[in-house]
């Protein structure tokens, strides 16, 4: 995706709207695929994410909530990662509600893959939070810590890893 001609205004607008129908379409892997699409404009195209932001976090805040396949909310947390990590709080605006509660709903989902990365994604939104501080989070990541010491004692050493490292970028909120 780091095609050159994607950074052409219309040759970028018309993957976008492709990347966007695909994301729709019945077959899964389609929708999967299509999310991953749209995760790899960071890496061909990163100045464009900021024109394109509320775009992307559209279709993919809507792919989190795919109830048929666990695997296009995997990609869509993927894709949200790359992407959140080239914007600014302020760039994020009314999705930034949304997308904290959506990822809380992963805290407690069997598949570990999808509970790490809620984590992850949760760690990346403080960052973006850090210096401003909103005041919805302090509430939210208190309720996640107690939430994510629960998990810790119950989950596989691999799990427990890999989300507390990711969390240790929310620990501020405690201080």
């Amino acid at each position: 995706m780091s095609d050159p001609m994607l950074r052409e205004k219309k040759l970028l607008k018309i993957v976008l709207r492709i990347l966007e129908e695909r994301s729709q379409d019945r077959n899964s892997i389609v929708r999967q695929m299509a999310v991953r699409g749209l995760g790899n404009i960071v890496d061909g195209a990163p100045v464009k994410v900021k024109k394109h932001k509320k775009f992307l976090l559209d279709i993919l805040i809507k792919a989190l909530n795919d109830t048929s396949s666990s695997e296009v909310i995997g990609e869509s947390m993927k894709a949200l990662a790359k992407v959140l990590k080239e914007l600014k709080e302020k760039d994020i605006g009314s999705s930034f509600k949304d997308l904290t509660q959506q990822i809380q709903t992963y805290f407690d989902d069997e598949d570990d893959a999808l509970r790490s990365m809620a984590f992850v994604l949760f760690g990346i939104l403080a960052q973006l939070t850090k210096k401003n501080g909103r005041p919805i989070l302090p509430s939210r990541f208190e309720r996640a810590g107690s939430h994510f010491c629960c998990i810790c004692k119950t989950q596989a050493p691999g799990f427990q890893w890999n989300a507390e490292l990711h969390f240790t970028s929310v620990s501020h909120f405690w201080d």
